[in-house]
């Protein structure tokens, strides 16, 4: 049973630690939803909504779903909060007949971003044998890694991750659990992954390539690399430029009003065309410049403008430019029949996802990768890389928009799970999720890979953690 209405976290990024009073907010939210729930007043539940989970779905969408799915499963007896991760609260739905999870978040104005509900998964809940994997156990990191990754991937419904950790100059690699479930095959360091918005970063290193070559500015306004058809997307005398595309600070909302309804492969059909349709119709509401906003579709813009100025399509972009420089022979976007074999297969809440396929938004979540390129991804960060290329990555470290939630540079986010400042991206697709992070100081990194849909950040900054105090 999988029934899914909401506004998903698309290629979310996940930088938010436990907040109490946030919590108590997505309490009370959901107190209300639950009491409206029951008295079976969708236009109420719907009222709770924020604006940008109302552009994904309409009111009248909205009520069908709630009268054909849910409606139907009798009163909600009980929401039994279970944890807050990365904004979003986790609770035990218990029905009549059946306990579902409920997943919420709130927007910046409190009201509901993400409204989720999917089979309940207990995650207290461990596979009946011990996952297979490969790690020697012979050093203090092998056990260390070993530590916070087997208790991952004992969960029920994980199933595969690929690790990578840069330390002292060498690079160690692990994997855990499977590449397909039940097939016994442990991730290596050659099988691909879906990296999801860990792809904003190889976008922004094109877009400082191209800045490197004199082809675009960082402060030029958007609108000058976009059809002429487009209004000027200008608030209050401040344009949207390229750098608050880029740093996420533009105004431009998260995903499109125009966006699909196709949840197995949401962007494989949102082009250019439908991308400056948006463009035609939208108006922004407040200043670039002033404000963090994750956002899929600025960064997709910026890599539909890179296409237009080199007149070249992305991938071949991003391998010219990028991976072929760096030996990175297995990071690109389309898959051939030979990369099958290696590829990992998706899985969402323990039931399998299907790859997703992307157009317009290529840039903000497209590639995918193994963690023998990203750690090499990793080292060309830390200036092992060719002169040109290592100029165009240290340009996107340089910070472009700093404030009391996020400091960024161009796509990278600079985060402290420790003392020290890190270099930082994570993904997430329909059935994957990555994590990148760079200590550009000590010069040690982290990187995981996973074919499964639960969160693997809390392993990754325990690791950087962990690799900081060990110096």
């Amino acid at each position: 049973m999988k029934m899914i209405f909401s506004l998903l976290a698309l290629l979310a990024i996940n930088l938010g630690s436990f907040s109490q009073s946030q919590q108590q907010k997505i309490d009370s939210v959901c107190a209300l939803m639950k009491s409206y729930f029951n008295a079976k007043d969708a236009d109420k539940i719907y009222a709770l909504a924020g604006d940008d989970f109302r552009k994904q779905l309409s009111l009248a969408n909205f009520k069908q779903i709630c009268t054909t799915n849910l409606f139907p499963l009798g009163e909600l007896k009980e929401t039994v909060f279970e944890k807050y991760d990365g904004g979003t609260s986790k609770y035990k739905a218990v029905f009549a007949t059946v306990n579902l999870d409920l997943l919420l978040s709130l927007d910046k104005t409190d009201k509901i971003e993400l409204f989720l509900f999917r089979p309940y998964t207990d995650e207290k809940a461990k596979k009946t044998a011990e996952a297979p994997f490969i790690n020697p156990l012979s050093t203090v990191l092998d056990k260390k890694v070993d530590s916070v990754l087997r208790p991952f991937i004992q969960q029920l419904n994980t199933v595969g991750v690929s690790v990578a950790v840069l330390k002292d100059g060498k690079v160690y690699y692990y994997g855990y659990g499977e590449t397909a479930k039940g097939n016994g095959q442990v991730p290596s360091s050659s099988t691909i992954f879906e990296i999801g918005s860990i792809s904003k970063t190889f976008t922004a290193t094109l877009l400082a390539d191209a800045i490197n070559k004199g082809k675009i500015s960082l402060d030029d306004a958007a609108n000058k690399y976009l059809p002429d058809s487009i209004p000027p997307l200008i608030f209050d005398g401040v344009p949207v430029t390229i750098k608050t595309l880029i740093n996420h600070s533009s105004g431009i909302p998260r995903m499109p009003d125009n966006f699909g309804d196709n949840a197995t492969d949401p962007y494989k059909d949102y082009d250019d065309s439908k991308m400056f349709s948006f463009y035609v119709h939208f108006k922004p509401i407040r200043k670039p410049g002033d404000k963090y906003e994750y956002s899929n579709l600025a960064v997709g813009t910026v890599g539909v403008i890179l296409e237009r100025i080199n007149k070249s399509p992305y991938e071949q972009l991003l391998i010219k430019t990028i991976c072929g420089p760096l030996g990175m022979n297995d990071t690109k976007v389309y898959l051939n029949k030979k990369d099958s074999s290696s590829f990992a297969t998706g899985y969402d809440n323990g039931e399998y996802a299907a790859p997703w396929n992307f157009k317009a938004f290529m840039g903000a979540g497209g590639i995918r990768s193994t963690t023998t390129d990203m750690i090499k991804y990793a080292e060309a960060q830390l200036g092992q890389a060719p002169a040109v290329l290592n100029k165009d990555i240290q340009l996107t470290h340089n910070i472009t928009f700093k404030s009391k939630d996020a400091t960024l540079g161009m796509a990278w986010h600079y985060i402290k799970p420790g003392n020290d400042e890190i270099l930082f991206h994570n993904g997430g697709t329909g059935g994957y999720r990555s994590y990148l992070a760079v200590n550009l100081q000590k010069k040690f990194a982290v990187v995981l890979l996973s074919n499964t849909t639960i969160s693997v950040d809390g392993i990754g900054n325990e690791l950087m953690k962990w690799l900081e105090q060990e110096r």
